[in-house]
């Protein structure tokens, strides 16, 4: 029995090589995010490579986080760059509030609440979406606004997911060490994988073998890429 599990297809052969795996992806998606200015492609490749983890059972690892950054290469870093704008201007947005007069900061301070939580959902999904559909950057957003609010539980895992592991890391300063190691092994391609199993809920029924259910047409994606 014992034997069985360490042979090739067995079951710690699989886990070891699914830990494997995850830890290549990890390293791929941060030594190709060390330039910043490449991390929307790198973010995008590492999301299509757990998609089709999830899609498929398994990735070819390289040779797929690769074909992704480079075909969604620009689109990527449109967005990421984008990004950091719009991060850029809400920040000095946010610093000028208080030296407002009466109510203004209070009534500016919603405002730009208002503002942030549709963007934060984009952010969230609109990687995923630039990796798995192949359409014009504007739709690409569009209808990342529109997975994040087609289902609002799934949204408020994923954000769960992506934001409290940073969070606990950045607050807890005794075992910070144990989180960053965890991090530089496999911290990143984890939290895009468990993002990757609800996102790709909501994608599958827009992909061709699972069939277009009706009502789904609006949604004007071109090319189903995996």
């Amino acid at each position: 029995m014992s034997r069985d599990m360490l042979n090739e297809g067995g079951l710690f052969s699989r886990i070891f090589g699914f830990l494997g795996q995850l830890i290549a992806l990890n390293l791929l998606w941060i030594v190709c995010s060390i330039p910043v200015i490449t991390a929307g492609a790198s973010t995008t490749a590492l999301f299509y490579c757990t998609l089709k983890i999830h899609k498929d059972g398994d990735c070819r690892t390289f040779k797929d986080f690769f074909k992704s950054f480079k075909e969604n290469f620009r689109q990527s870093t449109l967005v990421w760059l984008l990004m950091i704008l719009v991060a850029v201007i809400i920040y000095f947005e946010r610093k000028t509030i208080p030296s407002m007069p009466g109510i203004m900061p209070i009534v500016f301070s919603y405002l730009l609440l208002a503002v942030c939580i549709p963007l934060i959902m984009i952010a969230l999904y609109v990687f995923p979406t630039v990796a798995a559909f192949d359409n014009k950057i504007l739709k690409l957003v569009t209808n990342a606004l529109y997975f994040s609010i087609k289902n609002i539980i799934y949204t408020l895992a994923v954000a769960v997911i992506t934001i409290a592991p940073m969070f606990f890391t950045l607050v807890d300063a005794k075992l910070f060490p144990v989180y960053l190691l965890i991090w530089m092994l496999c911290g990143f391609s984890l939290t895009a994988l468990a993002d990757s199993w609800f996102v790709w809920k909501l994608f599958k029924p827009y992909f061709p073998e699972a069939g277009l259910a009706k009502g789904y047409e609006d949604l004007e994606t071109d090319q189903y890429v995996f």
